[in-house]
């Protein structure tokens, strides 16, 4: 194995992208796909004929450094806009914010964002990345916050999305099925 360069993604070499913006400093994130199935019973029979789906889920949550509003968006090629210090994580290069999503005021004109999650690597001397997950859609449902006498103030965000993809498919959303 000597001189070989592992391809797991880690925290290490994982670049975080929320609405095509390069994340500040996000850590913990995690995600789930979940498809919700009921049983097909049928009279006479003690087994379960099928489990056939009916739903299609995915959400997961996110932890995000909080900066105070001094720091500048010349951080990280503008990642950190308005310092995020007054809640103002950007969500993309449109605008959006991630206050828009928990403020009943913004909440109905607030827009979706996709979360993607790349792997970085270095390619003939220079970084290069590669999309590994990319959650379509997403919304913020929950926003928290922890800091603690020698720590860092770190929000966490939860959210829910439409669809999820990784490198090995792309989504197909079910649209209108002819089941006839």
């Amino acid at each position: 194995m000597a001189g070989q360069k592992p391809s797991f993604i880690t925290g290490a070499n994982a670049k975080i992208k929320v609405g095509g913006k390069t994340m500040a400093y996000a850590q913990d994130v995690s995600y789930s796909a979940t498809t919700t199935t009921i049983p097909i019973e049928t009279m006479g029979r003690y087994e379960v004929v099928a489990n056939e789906p009916v739903a299609y889920f995915v959400d997961g949550t996110l932890s995000v450094i909080r900066y105070t509003n001094i720091a500048k968006d010349n951080n990280m090629d503008g990642v950190a806009v308005e310092g995020n210090g007054t809640g103002k994580l950007a969500l993309g290069s449109d605008g959006a914010l991630a206050s828009d999503h928990m403020n009943p005021g913004d909440m109905l004109a607030s827009e979706s964002f996709d979360l993607e999650i790349f792997q970085k690597f270095d390619k003939e001397g220079t970084t290069d990345s590669q999309k590994v997950i990319k959650l379509i859609d997403c919304r913020f449902t929950r926003k928290g916050g922890a800091i603690n006498k020698r720590g860092i103030l770190v929000e966490q965000f939860a959210f829910n999305a439409r669809f999820q993809e990784d490198d090995s498919y792309t989504h197909a959303g079910s649209g209108d099925l002819d089941l006839s």
